[in-house]
């Protein structure tokens, strides 16, 4: 069974005939369960969680409210989930479940890290003197030690593009491979699904996220896995899921994730 839960509506309004745009996309890719996975950053509820990165202020356009009543309408109507991608800061742990634990009419929530230290979203410039400035070994360790952070807390389900600081192509740190590896060692400890997600393929780094070299390592512990296509416009629902399908396939492995209400049910690749 395809399916892809990872997509955002937010160049759009809460509407259905926007949603349709991408339910007949998905369609026409034979995707047969679609989850939406909103950012945290749109709802003025999870302000709290990004008031120190000013950048994000003008991301936050609506709230939680208006979601929830949007999405369980389509779920109705359509094979739906109901998704949420919250970035994860170490600081923030506290106020991030609180606020989980309190709109809590979530499918599955997917964890992200888009910020490193000192406020650096690597993944907004490629020309940002950070990149430049700051040893290329630092900023993977860096990012790294936040996802693992991340999957330690438990307050997600799945950990969403694993390797996205990757994502402009260029320089990769020597080390790369023991940062997989230990990261590796961390999941298969926890209980969280991993993402394999699409979009890599269409960035300048031209590979899926995680990578193979990272599913090569992980692949014989059987890790349960899901898979998006990380869509903000139409066209890119379900794209290149068959691909990333056939690619776990080949590395061996056997275990999907879909979710309700955050019970995760694992059934055959």
């Amino acid at each position: 069974m395809l399916i892809d839960y990872h997509m955002h509506l937010e160049r759009g309004p809460f509407e259905e005939n926007w949603w349709l745009k991408f339910y007949e996309k998905a369609k026409e890719r034979n995707i047969k369960e679609l989850g939406i996975s909103e950012h945290g950053h749109r709802f003025k509820e999870f302000r709290p969680i990004y008031n120190h990165l000013p950048i994000t202020e003008s991301w936050c356009d609506s709230n939680l409210y208006e979601y929830k009543e949007f999405t369980m309408f389509l779920k109705k109507k359509y094979n739906l989930k109901i998704g949420l991608e919250m970035d994860y800061f170490p600081e923030k742990e506290k106020e991030i479940k609180e606020l989980l634990q309190e709109y809590n009419f979530f499918d599955y929530v997917l964890g992200s890290v888009h910020f490193i230290d000192q406020g650096f979203g690597f993944d907004i410039d490629p020309n940002d003197p950070r990149w430049t400035e700051r040893d290329i070994e630092e900023i993977f360790e860096d990012y790294f030690d936040k996802v693992e952070k991340l999957i330690k807390s438990n307050l997600f389900d799945v950990i969403a593009h694993l390797d996205v600081v990757k994502l402009w192509g260029g320089r990769k740190p020597k080390n790369l491979n023991n940062l997989y590896e230990k990261i590796a060692k961390v999941i298969i400890n926890s209980n969280i699904s991993l993402e394999l997600n699409t979009a890599g393929w269409r960035k300048p780094v031209n590979e899926v996220y995680p990578s193979p070299e990272f599913l090569r390592i992980l692949a014989p512990y059987d890790v349960p896995l899901t898979f998006g296509a990380d869509a903000h416009t139409p066209e890119d629902v379900g794209r290149d899921i068959q691909k990333a399908y056939n690619l776990a396939k080949e590395l061996g492995f056997k275990k999907l994730s879909i979710f309700n209400k955050r019970d995760k049910i694992v059934v055959d690749l």
